[in-house]
């Protein structure tokens, strides 16, 4: 296997990692080869286990489903950055609030310093290294079953933890949103515990970068009609900024955009 061989299976796997899917036609494209090309590196990986071949494409193999939070970690990091800012400045003094444990609310973590007395309700050992210091808030750890690899706990125990509480906001991420399914993702235990989260929040901010748009995701969290607010690092587009005022919807990103 030479080179070439070698920087086409990785791209093919970080698209994979980040959208939980792919198709041969785009990523033919996108590469500058045939597309008798693609299916054959995606005949390799799916031998390694490192991938599931689909009709026209692949999706994550058992293996790589659950991508680990270190790499989620540094992609995107400087428009994760922008997003925790702004998303932060939504948080006042004595709101309860809930932190999925995603790299995108890893960043909001920061900008609570020098805010007061509020009720943080965390289910990530990962946002709780950076949560712990911060002693003038009320932390709660949801308890359920661990995942190493993302260094949370969803199941049922996560579950009927969150169901106890109410009267939250909610900043959860996802894999993707778009107009006609909302927000989604490619992680079925994760989607189970977030809808469980939202039916529980009375306010919902979703937040995720630019890329995460309009390419809808496997599994359905949430309707656009659910989320009161959207976060992103920049501007998504006259369509976007319709359908929220529409919606009803508090749009905000970065001006300045990346």
């Amino acid at each position: 296997m030479g080179l070439l061989a070698q920087q086409r299976h990785q791209t093919i796997l970080d698209h994979i990692r980040s959208k939980g899917r792919i198709l041969v036609t785009e990523i033919a494209r996108e590469l500058g080869v045939t597309e008798v090309t693609i299916r054959r590196d995606l005949t390799y990986l799916a031998k390694n286990g490192l991938l599931k071949k689909t009709y026209g494409g692949a999706v994550l193999g058992a293996s790589e489903m659950n991508v680990s939070v270190r790499y989620r970690q540094t992609r995107n990091l400087a428009a994760k950055r922008i997003i925790g800012r702004l998303a932060a400045e939504l948080i006042k003094d004595g709101d309860n609030i809930y932190l999925e444990a995603g790299s995108t609310c890893y960043e909001i973590i920061p900008h609570l310093e020098h805010k007061k007395d509020l009720t943080v309700i965390v289910n990530s050992l990962h946002l709780m290294s950076r949560l712990h210091e911060q002693v003038q808030h009320k932390i709660i750890i949801l308890g359920g079953q661990y995942r190493q690899d993302r260094m949370d706990m969803i199941g049922p125990g996560a579950e009927l933890a969150i169901s106890q509480l109410s009267g939250f906001t909610a900043f959860t991420g996802a894999d993707d949103i778009s107009p006609d399914s909302g927000i989604s993702g490619a992680d079925v235990a994760t989607v189970s515990f977030t809808k469980t989260v939202l039916r529980r929040a009375s306010r919902i901010v979703f937040v995720g970068d630019r890329s995460k748009f309009d390419n809808p995701a496997l599994y359905k969290i949430a309707d656009l009609d659910e989320l009161d607010v959207i976060v992103t690092n920049a501007d998504p587009g006259r369509e976007w900024a319709d359908l929220c005022a529409e919606k009803e919807i508090q749009l905000i990103f970065d001006v300045a955009g990346l």
